[in-house]
């Protein structure tokens, strides 16, 4: 709020160092660095970026005590799904994961 309320202007440098992006790459580069970084994410199974994107709002929402609290239910419904089996099973096999998000 700080740097809305002042419109500031800054480098995207800057913009890291107090932690308003992650990562700063060359011009023109960034369409691929993004694709990049979703193809990341993409691999991982779909469940477990949807708890943890629940699990960081709940943090930002509300406070790091409900985050904590709501982890037992976010535990229960990751351990009862098809995509925890799968994750086991291909690691097991040795094999990419083809999580479903079940």
């Amino acid at each position: 709020m700080y740097h809305l309320f002042l419109c500031d202007e800054f480098t995207a440098q800057r913009a890291r160092e107090i932690g308003l992006v992650q990562e700063v790459v060359p011009a023109g580069q960034q369409v691929d660095r993004a694709m990049e970084i979703a193809a990341i994410i993409a691999r991982n199974g779909p469940l477990g970026i949807q708890v943890t994107r629940e699990a960081a709002a709940k943090y930002a929402e509300q406070s790091e005590a409900a985050a904590i609290a709501c982890i037992p239910a976010i535990l229960d419904r990751v351990h009862k799904s098809a995509d925890e089996r799968e994750g086991i099973q291909s690691s097991i096999e040795r094999r990419p994961a083809a999580f479903q998000g079940r």
